[in-house]
């Protein structure tokens, strides 16, 4: 049993920064709101910073406040996305401690639904970042490649077929010795 232990301990790990990370999304994701907040409240009109708007927007290197709030809008979604994903990666690994092995049904289930999570989300949000960019004529950023997330998916699809067969082996053996 050495080796479930080595298991549960590694995904212990993986549950706290899974944890973590949605935590630290999710911080993100409100700070890109109220930056939004503060930007929409500048352009239209509000108390600045105490800075000249023409040296703001060339710090923040576009010509127009508008643009800077599609790029705050496309940050969000896409840090957005992100986050649910790690929510519902805690989920799944917080389901697993309670279970005390990934081997069961349910398991399975939750494993393989993660996995089509962690490709359909980034591919949905990286849908939505383009439309924001063709609306707020931003250049669009080709290193929103999905290529990565769908390859993690398919290998967690393929992580719970193995969880399957891992937990039809323990109810044999169980029914076996029962």
């Amino acid at each position: 049993m050495k080796s479930l232990e080595t298991v549960q301990k590694t995904f212990r790990i993986f549950r706290t920064l899974s944890k973590v990370l949605a935590i630290l999304s999710f911080v993100g994701v409100g700070l890109l709101g109220l930056a939004m907040l503060c930007v929409g409240i500048w352009q239209i009109g509000g108390i600045g910073i105490g800075v000249e708007e023409g040296k703001l927007l060339s710090l923040m290197a576009v010509e127009y406040p508008g643009k800077m709030i599609g790029e705050l809008l496309t940050d969000l979604v896409l840090t957005l996305a992100d986050a649910v994903l790690f929510l519902y990666a805690f989920r799944y690994f917080s389901k697993e401690q309670a279970d005390g092995t990934p081997f069961t049904e349910t398991g399975a289930d939750e494993i393989k639904k993660l996995g089509i999570r962690v490709i359909v989300l980034p591919l949905v949000a990286g849908i939505v970042a383009a439309v924001l960019c063709a609306v707020f004529q931003l250049p669009f950023d080709s290193d929103w490649s999905q290529y990565n997330s769908i390859f993690m998916g398919i290998v967690l699809i393929l992580a719970s077929l193995i969880f399957r067969y891992g937990a039809e082996l323990q109810q044999k053996a169980s029914e076996t010795v029962g």
